[in-house]
């Protein structure tokens, strides 16, 4: 019995010898800019969108399909609304520079013009949105969040204190996040979803193509500054 654990043993060695083999495979050339890391505070213009670490949110980093030194994703959360986008970046972590707008592939939260004047009007539909009557009925609104500019981000190693107190390295990116102005369409929904069988019901869909850059000073959909801080995730228990 011995002996057939032994050779166990050593097969497994040998397998896991093998594998480590091939471990370059997976390097990242953006290693020293990549990593999982938990958010302390997000801050913006609007302080109840204002978030920290209690919230769990993250920040994640890391390389493209290219695999190139300069270009990384950086993946992350603000108000309650995804962000994504791919950069170019010069400099080493400690204080990287990009100033490059990026679209947020991410972005999947709509805005629908009230139209109060417009019948028909229910105020329990969707925040006080006009109800489309029929199919094919146009409306204006936009598209938050289509695209990022981050302005710097800087890692410093073992310059933070997790909450747990273990000492990590600190993140630091400004952000700015931009919208779009664009057209819906009315379309007729399932009939399995109708309060009364009989009545058609309708709803909003954008018109893919129909976006167009908002302007950074426009009263309704300015664009949003961000700054957000926190440490690389240990996977410690006593600091999440």
């Amino acid at each position: 019995m011995r002996k057939f654990t032994y050779a166990l043993s050593i097969f497994a060695c040998a397998a896991l010898a093998s594998c480590d083999n091939e471990l370059d495979n997976w390097y990242s050339e953006t290693f020293s800019y990549s990593g999982r890391f938990a958010v302390a505070t997000a801050c913006a213009e609007y302080d109840s969108d204002n978030t920290a670490v209690a919230d769990g949110l993250e920040v994640l980093i890391y390389n493209t399909a290219d695999n190139v030194a300069d270009e990384i994703w950086i993946d992350f959360s603000v108000a309650g609304a995804p962000q994504k986008g791919k950069f170019k970046v010069t400099g080493a972590p400690a204080e990287a520079l990009c100033a490059q707008v990026a679209e947020n592939i991410s972005s999947s939260t709509y805005y629908i013009d009230t139209d109060y004047g417009l019948a028909p009007f229910d105020p329990s539909y969707a925040d006080y949105f006009r109800v489309p009557a029929a199919a094919g009925e146009p409306n204006d609104g936009a598209q938050l969040y289509t695209r990022i500019t981050l302005g710097v981000l800087k890692i410093l190693p073992g310059a933070a204190t997790s909450i747990g107190g273990n000492v990590v390295d600190s993140i630091y990116l400004t952000v700015t996040l931009h919208h779009a102005y664009m057209k819906f369409e009315s379309v007729q929904t399932d009939s399995e979803g109708w309060a009364d069988p009989a009545v058609p019901e309708f709803e909003w869909l954008p018109k893919l193509g129909t976006n167009e850059p908002v302007p950074a000073d426009d009263e309704d959909f300015p664009d949003e500054h961000w700054t957000i801080s926190g440490y690389r995730y240990t996977g410690y228990p006593e600091d999440r």
